[in-house]
This record gives C-alpha cells, structure tokens and sequence, in this order.
C-alpha cells in the first residue's frame, strides 16, 4: 500500500491549524492513546516489581527500566497535549480497548506483582515487542513528533532487549527449565496478541496515512522468529500456538 504521508511529514501545527484531513488526527490520537497507555501499565508493572522483588543484582535494572518507562509515557501525553488531548482523556478512550487481548500483556504485568521469572516474561512480552513494535513503526511516523520520540525511545531502551535475553538464560540456570517453558506458555501468548489482530481497518488508516508501516500480523511473526531464536539458545521450548489472533497455546 503507498502510504499517503512520508515519514515526518506532519507537525503539531498542520492538525491545529486544518491543513491535515480530519480522519488523519482521529486515527493518530487513538494510535497515540494506546502508545502512551502501553506505556504507563508497563511503568506500573515495574512499580509493582520494584515493590516486591528484593534481589539486589535486579533492582537497578528495574529502577531504570521504571524511570525510562515514565519517562516515555509522559512524553507521549506530551505529544497528545499539543492537539488538546489531555491524559485524562486519553486513558478513557482505552477503557473498551484494555479489556481486549492486545492488552492482556501490559494489564497483566501492571496488576500483578511480579517475581524473578514473571518479570522476565513481563520483559520479553512488553520490552522486546515494544521495541519492535516502536522501531519497524513509530520510527519512520509521518507524524514527526511521534517519529522523534521514537528515536528517544530507542535510543534509551536499547539494552531491554539484552537484558531480555540474558536472563532468559540465567533463569533457565537458577529456576529450572520446567519452570521457565510453564511461564513461556503463559505469557507469550499474551506477547504475541500485542501487536492487536492483523488486517483491521484501523491498522488499514494507520499504513495508509503513514503512521505505521507493517500490519500486525507481520510484527507478531517477526518477534516469534526473534523470540525463537532467544528460546532455542536458553534451552527452552518454544509454546505452540494456534494459528489465528487471539492467539492461545495448542493443548497437546
């Protein structure tokens, strides 16, 4: 599909002032809604592993990991601000689409406080598609501040993704392999339905205007061959899972 914006081609003032089409600003508003969101529930969840996770080789990782996940929420209600969407107002239009599966992951992890390994699982389902998620789409935005915050984000988040796959390895060794693969069928699932169902036609609007640039479906099979790789290395078994979103394990 050619998308109808090229990457940055859009600033604050062009939405304010009227030169953007009024459908281009509804469907960034909403894209942004559940950025800034994803954002927040993954800083809760670090709050929450902070609280009650007293490893003291963890907790700095954690502390930053938590102030960079804040960091990051604010400045994408930042970006809603300057069209006069106010936080407030943005978490309430996500209340009808938290309860869906492509929030299950960061509503999980901000509701439950998380120990060693649940952290992790936390880490490889919102950290790693996060990344991935924000590099292949929000990078090359044709909204140009959401392109610049990715850039930031990237830039900060980088070792998530190393972290992520160390201590895949480092649970394996200290909880066992049984432990880790029952958490890895736990939670990817909830991973994988991150990206949201592939083929909507909100996910249509987003390519099209130039605000993402794969469909969902394509992102969730990238980060599977990436996770597979992670997996195969640590000496786990990668979940079977069904072949249409939502997505589940296969019962044997």
């Amino acid at each position: 599909m050619k998308r109808q914006y090229a990457p940055g081609a859009i600033e604050a003032a062009d939405l304010i002032e009227g030169r953007v089409e009024p459908h281009y600003a509804k469907v960034l508003i909403r894209l942004l809604a559940a950025h800034a969101i994803a954002e927040k529930l993954t800083a809760i969840g670090y709050q929450l592993a902070l609280e009650g996770i007293t490893d003291a080789d963890l907790r700095p990782t954690i502390e930053k990991n938590l102030a960079e996940e804040r960091k990051h929420a604010r400045l994408i209600y930042q970006i809603l601000q300057q069209i006069g969407t106010s936080e407030a107002h943005a978490d309430r239009s996500m209340i009808p689409l938290m309860k869906l599966p492509s929030f299950a992951a960061p509503r999980h992890f901000a509701e439950y406080r998380s120990d060693e390994v649940a952290l992790l699982m936390a880490s490889l389902s919102l950290d790693v598609t996060g990344l991935l998620m924000i590099g292949v789409n929000y990078r090359d935005s044709s909204y140009a501040p959401h392109q610049r915050a990715a850039e930031i984000i990237l830039e900060e988040e980088e070792e998530h993704e190393t972290f992520a796959s160390g201590e895949l390895r480092e649970a394996t060794d200290r909880f066992g392999a049984d432990r880790v693969n029952a958490a890895l069928r736990e939670w990817i699932p909830r991973a994988v339905n991150f990206f949201g169902p592939p083929g909507s036609g909100f996910t249509f609007d987003c390519i099209r205007y130039g605000l993402k640039a794969s469909d969902n479906g394509e992102l969730a099979e990238m980060y599977l061959t990436m996770l597979e790789r992670r997996v195969s290395q640590a000496g786990l078994e990668m979940p079977r899972l069904t072949a249409t979103y939502p997505h589940s394990i296969v019962q044997p």
